[in-house]
């Protein structure tokens, strides 16, 4: 194998990599079991006494 095929399919494969790794991240996300930061309640600030 020349250089450039070897190059391009190591690049190829990572591609793959990154695609495949991505949909299992999506297929696997549990919306039910995690809490949105939006919906955090934010702590109460006391403001200073001058």
């Amino acid at each position: 194998m020349s250089g450039k095929t070897l190059t391009l399919i190591v690049i190829l494969a990572f591609v793959i990599f990154v695609v495949g790794t991505f949909v299992w991240f999506i297929g696997n996300w549990n919306t039910s079991g995690d809490a949105a930061v939006s919906s955090a309640v934010p702590a109460k600030i006391e403001e200073r006494q001058a």
